[in-house]
């Protein structure tokens, strides 16, 4: 299918080449598609990519990605234009940091949180028939594609309000490598998963690494 991507940084296009080889062409929505980095990126990888204005992205889009800054992610709804989210499954990678980078002990701090969270806002922000899936916002960009652990097979953790959107969202994250995807429920749970993103920071900043992520043992 056709998936547009609002985010052109590594996390957009690392899910870019992730979907691609996953057999599906990808729009990649920015303020600038014809920077020559992200022009060179889509040469790369042919007919299957492209790169265009956020609101072609969205309105071509049959499934919508968010993975811009939480600073810019408002703005490039509105810029997508909000009527072209309708009735589409829109998945929310964003973690509402408020850009201040982490202290002396690795620790990253949020915008909002506790009483909401990104996946709830975003979902506020749209048409009430498109339906966001909170995913991939607990790892690093490096490992969102096939990610291998020498202690086995991470889990993805997603939320969401429509059940139908969560099953379509899991089979993507299939395609793209992910063996354990857990449903935590209504998008309100992202004010849980969100946090994991702090987590993963600190320890990554601590042990100066990014090859670590999260696993549910079930018994």
């Amino acid at each position: 299918m056709n998936i547009g991507i609002l985010g052109s940084g590594p996390v957009g296009l690392t899910l870019g080449k992730a979907l691609i080889q996953s057999g599906h062409h990808v729009i990649i929505g920015t303020r600038n598609p014809s920077k020559e980095s992200l022009q060179q990126w889509v040469k790369k990888h042919g007919k299957q990519a492209t790169a265009a204005p956020f609101r072609d992205a969205a309105q071509n889009g049959e499934l919508i990605v968010i993975c811009t800054s939480w600073a810019g992610t408002k703005k490039a709804i509105e810029a997508a234009g909000i009527w072209n989210f309708k009735n589409k499954i829109v998945v929310d990678v964003t973690n509402p940091l408020d850009g201040k980078g982490p202290d002396a002990n690795g620790m990253l701090t949020f915008a909002i949180g506790h009483t909401t969270s990104a996946g709830e806002q975003i979902q506020a922000w749209l048409p009430p028939d498109a339906h966001v899936v909170k995913a991939l916002s607990c790892i690093g960009y490096q490992h969102m594609q096939h990610p291998q652990f020498e202690e086995g097979a991470p889990t993805m953790f997603i939320a969401g309000n429509n059940k139908a959107a969560k099953e379509a969202i899991t089979q993507v994250l299939r395609q793209m490598g992910w063996q354990d995807v857990a449903d935590m429920g209504n998008i309100e749970m992202s004010r849980n998963i969100e946090p994991l993103s702090i987590l993963w920071s600190a320890w990554g900043f601590l042990n100066n690494s990014s090859g670590h992520a999260f696993k549910l043992l079930k018994k």
